[in-house]
């Protein structure tokens, strides 16, 4: 669900295997995100190299920033540029059409989907399963440095049948982005933001001053149930489970309850949010970069976001720390992944791989794209997850560390935290219906005090579970 635009200036901060409790999610070699036992066994390698495209071709997706980032605009053409000169027989032309999952079967049956199209973690395997994205096996696997990406990454984007569908490009974890300047006006120590529920409360009640509140949370636009689903998970719980070759409800139990009380309390007994409700996370983090309120759920995203809409605003006022926990020791991971239209040509296809490849991971294009932005002032060294390890993963951070300019030790305890935790993947089964479902249960408890938590989460349950997990295919059976 983060905003996939944002990501490109960041720089991983951990890696390397390790030991966790495990349920949904793991730590796989270098850090990146791997499903446990639900990744399909990739397809056997093919032995063929990349091979370059004859041509002419012209290759569309939708990576061009929005027009209101004119500077942003400028970096991207620069690589469009880099790309075609070493490409000539591939044109590139790109649009800012953001990932719309209500839009995006219409304009793939009329033929005006892009060849490369960007989409969030949770949509692959629907998309997969839908046979609306081509496969790209053939076309990756002849990609130099196909074996440095972590089995994990790449498990987002295979489908049942081994097969390629997608390339990962970023990862992320949700914590709490807040305002350290608050923290000190309110006699909190900046650099020991709150990491359970309890602590979360009290700072939220002590933040709660000087016209700005404590805290804010999302409840339209699908992310109240996203948001919800991360509460969740720092307490414990999973909203969906597979239990007997069917999909079944389990959000609406009493860690469900929980996260509905907590935000309720957080409202009307501390009396620590904001009185404007029905916000999207681009609300949240615009009331962060205005001094609105002192704590937020975010992913570092939020952080290049902000500087780049609010260029006068001191990102260093800013630091992260992990999502608040009850019991769970866990919290929610994402990303971004490129897909491709299985109406493409093969040659179109090719082409595309081609350019999303370079556009994303090729070295010598992420240095001179990294020195345009440290240039314009943008801002590089936000935290994320790695998709890559070895070698390749150590080339790549050292170019970051070159033009990094974050100010990294506001992160620290984001950055150690998050190697205790969990990092569990969102649901895996219509996951944005989930989280559409549960955004009214979440504006209803914020906007409502006779709200009833349970009540609420029994309605949606009793929907979801009907309207959409009993239509949906069985949950699939890990391949050996």
């Amino acid at each position: 669900m983060a905003d996939d635009r944002q990501h490109r200036n960041a720089v991983t901060f951990w890696g390397g295997a390790r030991t966790t409790r495990r349920r949904a999610l793991t730590i796989g070699a270098g850090g990146a995100l791997a499903l446990a036992g639900t990744v399909p066994t990739l397809a056997p390698r093919a032995s063929a190299q990349e091979t370059p495209v004859a041509g002419p071709v012209t290759v569309t997706d939708n990576g061009l920033p929005p027009e209101n980032q004119p500077e942003a605009i400028e970096v991207y053409n620069q690589t469009v540029e880099r790309f075609q000169a070493a490409n000539p027989a591939i044109t590139v032309e790109s649009t800012a059409n953001s990932w719309d999952p209500q839009t995006f079967p219409a304009r793939l049956a009329a033929g005006e989907l892009e060849d490369a199209f960007g989409v969030p973690y949770t949509e692959p395997q629907g998309i997969i399963a839908r046979g609306q994205a081509a496969d790209i096996t053939e076309y990756l696997q002849g990609w130099e440095f196909f074996d440095s990406f972590n089995p994990g990454a790449l498990g987002i984007a295979t489908g049942q049948d081994g097969r390629l569908y997608g390339i990962p490009t970023y990862g992320y974890v949700l914590g709490l982005m807040y305002n350290r300047a608050f923290f000190e006006e309110a006699g909190l120590d900046p650099n020991a933001p709150p990491t359970t529920w309890e602590a979360f409360r009290e700072a939220a009640k002590t933040l709660t001053a000087n016209g700005h509140a404590g805290f804010a949370e999302t409840s339209k636009d699908n992310q109240g149930g996203w948001h919800f689903t991360a509460w969740s998970y720092a307490a414990g719980g999973t909203p969906v489970t597979a239990e007997n070759g069917r999909w079944t409800v389990a959000f609406n139990d009493e860690v469900g309850v929980s996260v509905l009380q907590l935000l309720k309390d957080l409202r009307y007994t501390d009396r620590a949010m904001t009185e404007r409700q029905l916000l999207n996370q681009d609300d949240t983090r615009q009331m962060l970069a205005t001094g609105q309120i002192a704590m937020a759920v975010q992913a570092p995203d939020s952080l290049p976001w902000i500087a780049e809409r609010f260029p006068d605003v001191d990102i260093a006022q800013f630091g992260f720390g992990i999502l608040p926990q009850n019991g769970g020791n866990a919290t929610l991971g994402g990303g971004s992944v490129w897909m491709f239209n299985p109406k493409s040509s093969p040659e179109v296809l090719r082409a595309a791989v081609q350019w999303i490849l370079f556009k994303e991971f090729n070295l010598e294009n992420l240095d001179a794209r990294l020195q345009a932005d440290q240039a314009r002032g943008a801002l590089i060294g936000a935290p994320e997850t790695p998709i890559f390890s070895g070698a390749f993963q150590e080339q790549r951070q050292a170019v970051f560390a070159k033009y990094a300019n974050a100010p990294i030790e506001n992160y620290r305890t984001f950055i150690e935290g998050s190697e205790t935790l969990e990092l569990r993947a969102e649901p895996p089964v219509e996951t944005q219906q989930l989280y559409a479902a549960l955004d009214p249960a979440v504006q209803a408890v914020l906007t409502d005090e006779g709200a009833d938590p349970q009540a609420l989460l029994d309605e949606a349950a009793s929907g979801f579970q009907a309207q959409v997990l009993d239509q949906a295919p069985p949950p699939a059976t890990p391949t050996a």
